[in-house]
């Protein structure tokens, strides 16, 4: 059983936000925190004291990147231009999951005050993904929250499959008798792609507009949004909400579990399913990266007041 170190960690704080990251654990965010005017909140389901953690059976808390590739994977293959990719990661269900930056040692490049720079160098004789890559990424704390920035450059001499994405976990009220928190964004499709995430979530043909979605936290379910608008809100009471914004993340996943106290809101570069069920012209759209190319994800998120 592969386990990751949690310590040590780096803390970072502006105005009255503080987060704590462990570069060791796949760079995940452990805390973040905001703490003002008599008010605690914590942005994310919070990290408890604990030296390291398993790889594949990680705490439901903190938040992660995902690279090289986005959620379910189920077998951990696929083939890509006519090559047949078979993965190993060490799992015992044989899934691939998120890809594997978020069960990686990454190297501190760069820290201050307010943010820490990483990176992540991958060499292709590994077994978890045969194409050679850099990763970096930086977390970055202003009176405003927390900005997350992942890049990926495609180090291979082939062209690559990439799709990133974030996976925080936002504290979401899933009580009957209290007030409920709601979560509400736009996008222009949904597809329900059931609780165990190996649902098919194809891309669609057709324009639609986008419209308004809104869920409490009754009603347990793993969706894909396509088109999505790039803002979540998190309602967290009559005044306060939780904002997490996004740029280059054309999808959204939200995974609501059932009876327990959280909603990860994740958005992402290609739908579930992806590496398998894409067509060429799709998979060259989204999740094509040639040689010597970049692929980013910016995601921010942050306390509003309600006006």
């Amino acid at each position: 059983m592969l386990r990751l170190q949690v310590d040590p960690c780096v803390r970072i704080q502006a105005g009255a936000y503080e987060a704590i990251i462990s570069p060791s654990a796949g760079a995940r965010l452990l805390k973040l925190t905001y703490s003002a005017n008599n008010q605690h909140i914590d942005c994310v389901v919070p990290f408890e004291q604990i030296t390291s953690i398993d790889a594949h059976q990680w705490p439901k808390a903190g938040a992660f990147v995902m690279l090289p590739f986005t959620n379910r994977l189920d077998p951990a293959a696929f083939e890509w231009q006519g090559r047949k990719i078979t993965l190993h990661n060490g799992s015992n269900t044989g899934q691939g999951l998120h890809g594997f930056g978020h069960r990686r040692d990454w190297a501190v490049s760069e820290t201050s005050d307010s943010h820490i720079a990483l990176e992540l160098a991958h060499v292709a004789a590994s077994a978890e993904w045969p194409w050679t890559f850099n990763a970096r990424l930086t977390y970055k704390l202003s009176a405003l929250g927390l900005s997350v920035a992942l890049s990926v450059c495609n180090t291979d001499a082939t062209p690559m499959p990439v799709s990133l994405g974030w996976h925080p976990f936002i504290p979401f009220s899933n009580s009957e008798t209290a007030e409920n928190n709601l979560l509400r964004f736009t996008a222009s499709h949904m597809h329900d792609i059931g609780l165990d995430g190996l649902g098919r979530a194809l891309l669609s043909e057709d324009i639609a507009a986008n419209q308004i979605f809104v869920f409490d936290g009754k009603t347990a379910s793993i969706t894909a949004f396509e088109n999505f608008g790039g803002e979540v809100e998190v309602i967290l009471g009559k005044n306060l909400c939780l904002k997490l914004v996004s740029q280059h993340a054309p999808h959204l996943l939200v995974h609501r579990p059932k009876e327990l106290p959280f909603v990860c809101i994740e958005p992402v570069g290609s739908l579930p399913g992806s590496l398998k069920n894409y067509t060429k012209a799709q998979s060259d759209r989204e999740l094509c990266l040639n040689p010597g190319e970049w692929r980013h994800l910016l995601c921010s998120l942050g306390l509003e007041a309600i006006v």
